[in-house]
């Protein structure tokens, strides 16, 4: 794809100019959802979408701009709703914004540290996580949350940092993150 372009911003739309279609089901997730009981139940009876994302051809150059798609459907997990997989960059220096299209969500943000916030993704809002902030987005709503997501070309994802804290409150004591997430007041249900 040339470097200057000008396309629409719906998936079906995207697909068109050549954009890679990646689809994640529950069985590719199923780790980051706490009621495993609930995980199982579900994969009995099928493993469902979460969500897709039209990437467009990855950028020549760090200088570049990824511009994504992403179509999160709507659901729940035992008490959790579909969410991303969510993801730090290598490059700490390394911020992602992302816009609403149609539906309702959050964007969880995380530190390395820690500290989790909330950021509103609607359409026609822009919530961006600075560089060094995790984040994962998570439909609220009843129908599909489709965003854009724009980072810089020089992103590595860094998915074990993003496992590991797992988009959930980080508390002192023995238990790990996870077990942590299970008792923690406020996580979003």
């Amino acid at each position: 794809m040339e470097k200057l372009f000008s396309i629409p911003l719906l998936p079906m739309d995207y697909e068109k100019y050549g954009a890679l279609k990646t689809r994640r089901v529950l069985s590719q997730m199923k780790g980051l959802y706490l009621d495993q009981e609930a995980v199982e139940k579900q994969l009995a009876i099928e493993d469902p979408v979460i969500y897709e994302v039209y990437e467009l051809p990855h950028p020549n150059d760090e200088t570049d701009l990824l511009a994504n798609i992403t179509v999160l459907y709507p659901g729940k997990i035992g008490d959790e709703f579909y969410m991303t997989k969510g993801h730090f960059h290598l490059e700490p220096d390394t911020a992602e914004a992302v816009i609403g299209i149609a539906g309702s969500g959050e964007m969880l943000v995380q530190n390395r540290e820690g500290v989790l916030k909330s950021l509103a993704v609607l359409p026609g809002y822009i919530s961006y996580a600075g560089g060094g902030w995790g984040h994962r987005v998570v439909n609220t709503g009843t129908e599909q949350l489709v965003f854009f997501a724009v980072s810089g070309a020089n992103i590595i994802h860094d998915y074990d940092t993003a496992a590991k804290l797992n988009f959930k409150p980080v508390m002192k004591g023995e238990e790990s993150p996870h077990e942590q997430g299970q008792r923690a007041e406020g996580a979003i249900k």
